[in-house]
């Protein structure tokens, strides 16, 4: 195969071939309004799908994260841009009309969560700061794209809309992942733990994944009679997979959101100010609590949960960076990535070995963290106090906004779309107790741009989603127009 890909004729037979398909896909789009949409929401499916990290090609060739890797080459880079230039060019004349009122989207979120701004501003300009600039800017702009098309979605789709388009993704994911797990142990079987991982790079990131999948499908069915026995078989499959990866830590996420939507009912009788007061004294407890069973109580997590005790040199690690590296950058940090990089050598930042290592004591030997395994530790290396405040800011801002949103009288949303962005915010924290998804480019990040910037449309009651054939009129009469369309009143 290789060697016919190199005869220049046949080569250019194929992009020929290419061209053709590509031009054919953009007319069918353009005259074809429907079959956009479609195309569209197939494109945002499958990079919902994508992006929590899947350990099969050709998947983790084309996940966004490749193109910033040291080791990705110029042949590579050009494939995948190329790729996604071909998806964009598919869906512009979609795309054309949807991109209206982004500027005014930009305006809002500098009125209504201004620490996003800031911390998406400080992780673009980090690159000034850090040893590696042109590492840290390569992160930098694909963790920014990445973010502008996590809005674009939030922009065009409703919670609902969303939450059906993760269902889904999620059961295909559970699917496969038994598939990996049962006949293709090399992959689907995590070596160290000896549990399933499947088709994602850790078991603890597929149980999470279950477990929010559990908690979505139980909701669906609650509100979707029709398809309660599906809905229910769903949610015990998710369960069944997620015992199989053997981790507590999903399995007390799983517990935790389950609260979460079982006080729904009682939060939202609440005044805003009392609202607020259960949410955070709840989420205090339960991040101590994650915290006690993951860190301390080892008869908890062997004999309640099930599991062996993996979580050990966490403190002394985090310790040592407060004490040793934090300090010589406390207040812009490092550099959005600009820390771990042991293939530098002895100019690796993370260094405490002449190897180019970070070596942490461990027992009667040593072990090398690949990370600082807390996000929010991770957030004040790469971008410092500074950084770290901002995103504070932003999170209790998304958070307020989000029980704003639950307690409103107003709107008439579902109890599944009222109490997701709270689910997420869920999701978003307790991962990123022992790990650092907060600042790698997975499904963790696009949880909370999802929460902080839908929210913030959410609570400002103005319109941003807008479909071709829709004039450029105020919000109000968008929206109008948009629900006679679905009603069937308007065929233009």
């Amino acid at each position: 195969m290789k060697e016919l890909l190199k005869n220049p004729i046949i080569l250019l037979l194929i992009l020929g071939c290419g061209v053709i398909y590509l031009l054919l896909a953009f007319l069918a789009v353009s005259r074809n309004q429907k079959l956009g949409a479609l195309a569209e929401k197939f494109v945002v499916g499958l990079y919902l799908f994508m992006m929590p990290g899947l350990g099969i090609s050709p998947f983790s060739t084309f996940h966004p994260i490749a193109l910033a890797h040291p080791a990705k080459s110029l042949p590579s880079m050009i494939v995948q841009l190329g790729l996604y230039g071909a998806l964009l060019f598919i869906l512009s004349p979609r795309l054309k009309y949807t991109l209206k009122y982004y500027l005014d989207l930009v305006a809002l979120l500098l009125q209504k969560n201004p620490g996003l701004c800031l911390y998406l501003f400080l992780i673009f300009l980090s690159f000034g700061w850090s040893n590696s600039p042109i590492y840290t800017l390569k992160y930098s702009l694909v963790w920014l794209g990445t973010t502008i098309f996590s809005t674009y979605i939030i922009k065009q789709y409703s919670y609902r809309e969303i939450s059906t388009l993760l269902r889904w993704g999620l059961v295909v994911t559970a699917i496969l992942s038994t598939f990996y797990s049962k006949f293709k142990p090399a992959i689907g079987i995590n070596p160290a733990k000896n549990s399933w991982q499947g088709i994602i790079d850790h078991p603890n990131k597929l149980a999470a994944l279950m477990a929010l999948n559990a908690i979505l499908w139980g909701l669906e069915a609650i509100e979707n009679p029709k398809n309660r026995w599906l809905s229910v078989g769903v949610v015990l499959y998710s369960l069944f997979v997620l015992q199989m990866t053997g981790s507590g830590g999903g399995q007390v996420q799983f517990l935790i959101g389950l609260i979460t939507v079982l006080s729904v009912r009682f939060l939202k009788k609440l005044p805003f100010q009392w609202s607020l007061f259960f949410v955070v004294l709840f989420l205090i407890l339960s991040i101590s609590g994650f915290i006690v069973i993951t860190n301390n109580l080892e008869a908890i997590i062997v004999d309640g949960l099930g599991k062996d005790i993996t979580l050990t040199g966490r403190t002394p690690l985090w310790a040592y960076l407060f004490a040793e590296k934090i300090p010589k950058r406390p207040w812009l940090g490092y550099g959005f990535h600009g820390f771990w990089q042991p293939w530098r050598g002895a100019d690796n930042p993370a260094a405490n070995h002449i190897s180019g290592e970070l070596r942490m004591p461990s027992g009667s030997g040593y072990w090398t963290p690949p990370h600082s395994h807390n996000g929010f530790v991770e957030i004040i290396i790469d971008l410092g106090l500074i950084g770290f405040t901002a995103f504070a800011l932003s999170f209790f801002t998304a958070l307020v906004q989000s029980i704003q949103y639950l307690t409103s009288p107003q709107k008439r949303e579902s109890n599944l779309e009222s109490v997701l962005p709270i689910l997420l915010l869920i999701f978003i924290v307790f991962p990123n107790l022992t790990e650092i998804p907060l600042v790698e480019n997975n499904h963790n990040w696009y949880y909370y741009i999802f929460v902080a910037v839908g929210i913030s449309l959410k609570t400002s009651r103005k319109i941003f989603r807008v479909e071709p054939g829709l004039k450029k009129l105020p919000y109000h009469q968008n929206l109008l127009i948009a629900e006679a369309r679905k009603k069937g009143n308007i065929k233009t």
